[in-house]
């Protein structure tokens, strides 16, 4: 319907589209509010299978898991379902900020794959819609 976007393009376009965000009275804003978190998370997903360059961002999301879980001898073990609750919660239950929510949706999809069980169940439906529209 629309063509082939490939991984790449979804990139940019969201990209595009968290910058140059029309809400209303035609003046062209950032995206505000928690909907950054939804777009980081497309983000996320998207750049897990673009190019070398743009993989580089997926990996927020394995270096953030990695530092948590290997604080066991500080802090005791913490688990991967502990990391995706701790992102969710710093996600959802501070007040919406641009980088804190970018980020945290960028690192949201493979901390949540990483934990399974309930958590992969969103990563796993919008990881197949978005590999159906980017081919």
């Amino acid at each position: 319907m629309l063509g082939t976007f490939g991984a790449g393009g979804i990139l940019l376009v969201v990209t595009l589209a968290l910058i140059a965000h029309k809400r209303g009275g035609g003046k062209f804003q950032p995206v505000k509010g928690h909907h950054v978190f939804y777009w980081g998370a497309v983000i996320g997903i998207a750049s897990a299978s673009a190019g070398q360059s743009l993989q580089k961002i997926g990996l927020i999301s394995t270096e953030f898991s990695n530092a948590l879980t290997k604080q066991s001898e500080t802090f005791g073990t913490i688990g991967p379902a502990a990391v995706a609750l701790a992102v969710i919660l710093i996600a959802f239950g501070f007040k919406p900020n641009f980088p804190k929510d970018l980020l945290c949706g960028i690192a949201a999809p493979g901390i949540l794959s990483a934990a399974t069980g309930l958590w992969a169940i969103p990563v796993g439906l919008l990881t197949s819609l978005l590999h159906s529209v980017a081919s």
